[in-house]
């Protein structure tokens, strides 16, 4: 389904952030008023301050991430969903996904992440659901 070229702009910056490890361009995709719900890891984060420490943490234990959006969905209060692909290697440690991992393994996770979008065209919130297990199978 086609969005509107502002909203693909966020999500490409989003995706392109998070294979280059930007922190900064990563950040500048949500609003400052944001509610983040992770179902895989049980987490809920709604400030940024908690935001960059969490991503930056991401970023020190996974580097060689890809990350494929495979099309959205809109929904009818203006949320849109994509389906992901996400690809990395481990070099370091993420709280729940990295206990038992072995440096340099490579994952490949699927998910879905719905969101909504702030007034100023940021996210504001964001649900994603993937397979923990999955991961885990594949890096330990």
């Amino acid at each position: 389904m086609n969005i509107s070229p502002e909203h693909d702009k966020v999500f490409r910056t989003w995706a392109n952030s998070l294979c280059t490890n930007d922190l900064e361009a990563y950040l500048s995709c949500f609003a400052d008023e944001l509610r983040l719900e992770d179902i895989a890891l049980d987490s809920v984060v709604q400030d940024k301050a908690k935001l960059r420490k969490d991503v930056a943490t991401w970023f020190d234990a996974f580097h060689d991430e890809q990350l494929t959006l495979d099309g959205y969905l809109v929904g009818p209060d203006g949320e849109i969903g994509t389906k992901w692909t996400l690809s990395a290697t481990v070099v370091g440690h993420f709280p729940r996904v990295t206990e038992n991992a072995v440096m340099g393994r490579r994952f490949t996770k699927h998910g879905l992440s719905v969101f909504t979008f702030s007034p100023e065209g940021r996210f504001r919130t964001e649900v994603s659901y993937w397979n923990l297990t999955t991961i885990t199978r594949q890096i330990t």
